[in-house]
């Protein structure tokens, strides 16, 4: 059986960054890992494809190359069992990209096929610290991550975007030092 969500809600958090949060019926199978890096292999339909979302993944993979799902691994940033609500954050550029092009025109009843989740890492609680360093790629993990951080341990973000208007707010019951490295500040 497919897992795929309905586009419930898409919410713009920076310029370049969008949540979109999944839903429905097609999210019943869905099982949440205990990984804080946990991923999906979200499968985008090609323009033109001679099948939607729900599909058959091994029927539409002996397709021609052009009508082929194409699939794009994305961190879940969040996952809400009682209301059964998936959140996935893109990184977009506009209308460049597969993932990106779709999340930016993202609307309520859009459906996304998913495979998953997967994952390897969570915060250890027994750590004395910890040290997280990323771009916004990383970010949902990041943010996942921190809000399992054990109440006043030290952890230390740095965070590459673009500029500050890019920055996003990270929750955390941890003592935080948040560090944001801007490109448009980088020298050549």
């Amino acid at each position: 059986m497919a897992t795929y969500g309905e586009v419930i809600e898409v919410q713009r958090l920076t310029p370049r960054y969008v949540r979109v949060i999944l839903g429905g019926d097609g999210l019943d199978e869905y099982q949440n890992t205990e990984f804080t890096d946990q991923y999906v292999n979200a499968l985008f339909v090609p323009d033109g494809a001679p099948y939607q979302v729900p599909f058959d993944v091994d029927e539409a993979r002996q397709l021609p190359s052009e009508h082929r799902p194409i699939g794009r691994r994305y961190t879940i940033r969040s996952w809400d069992e009682s209301t059964r609500r998936l959140a996935i954050d893109f990184v977009v550029h506009g209308d460049v990209g597969t993932a990106g092009r779709w999340a930016n025109n993202a609307q309520p009843g859009d459906l996304l096929q998913i495979h998953g989740p997967s994952g390897g890492y969570a915060p250890d609680p027994d750590a004395d610290r910890y040290l997280m360093v990323g771009d916004e790629s990383a970010l949902p993990a990041i943010a996942a991550s921190l809000e399992r951080v054990p109440v006043g341990r030290p952890a230390v973000v740095v965070a590459v975007v673009d500029d500050e208007d890019h920055h996003l707010e990270l929750d955390t019951p941890a003592d935080l030092e948040l560090v944001w490295l801007h490109r448009c500040d980088a020298v050549d």
